[in-house]
């Protein structure tokens, strides 16, 4: 699926109907923090964050209907290595995690992303080639009558010939795979 079309709203559709949706790329600005939200672990029941990415447990944690939140000890991330990338921000009793539900649901779908890169996510593409040939070759872009009807009727029939175009030239190419070459012998087949 194209990343233009990424929305959580999306990706909860397909779970529910069991479809399990690849990317090809995500629109929108990547985080500007250069830790990642997935590398904090969070529960998949409840929802809360259960360690931090240096695996410092929250004092207390909890989520609101937006957003996750975690509590952490001041001495403790005073001396991270990851306080200038972390998404905490300090208090006066702790260091607070604050995380978007939603931010975090688009990290998961982009870390996917930069793991799949070796899927072939073009071929969703593959379908642009036969519009192309049906508006060049069938002129499916001037269509001569109107309304809905007809022009479905006109299109079914320019889609239909154009599929006994692709199956002919198949067969084709499949007997002439066949025969072997070097005896000469042929086949009566459709000729193009």
């Amino acid at each position: 699926m194209d990343g233009g079309y990424y929305s959580p709203d999306i990706i909860e559709k397909g779970k529910e109907n069991e479809i399990e949706l690849h990317f090809t790329n995500l629109n929108g600005k990547k985080p500007q923090k250069h830790l990642s939200v997935t590398r904090f672990e969070i529960d998949e029941s409840t929802g809360i964050i259960t360690k931090c990415p240096e695996g410092i447990a929250p004092t207390h944690a909890g989520i609101t209907k937006s957003q996750i939140v975690a509590h952490f000890p001041l001495n403790v991330c005073d001396t991270c290595k990851h306080r200038k990338d972390c998404y905490c921000k300090r208090q006066k009793k702790d260091y607070v995690v604050r995380i978007n539900l939603k931010a975090i649901e688009s990290a998961k779908q982009r870390q996917i992303v930069e793991q799949d890169q070796k899927e072939n996510t073009s071929m969703r593409a593959a379908i642009e080639g036969t519009n192309s040939a049906l508006k060049r070759g069938y002129e499916l872009d001037k269509l001569k009558v109107r309304g809905i009807v007809k022009c479905s009727i006109v299109v079914g029939f320019k889609v239909l010939a154009h599929n006994f175009k692709k199956f002919a030239n198949y067969i084709i190419q499949k007997s002439k795979e066949l025969i072997p070459q070097d005896k000469g012998e042929s086949l009566p087949i459709l000729a193009q």
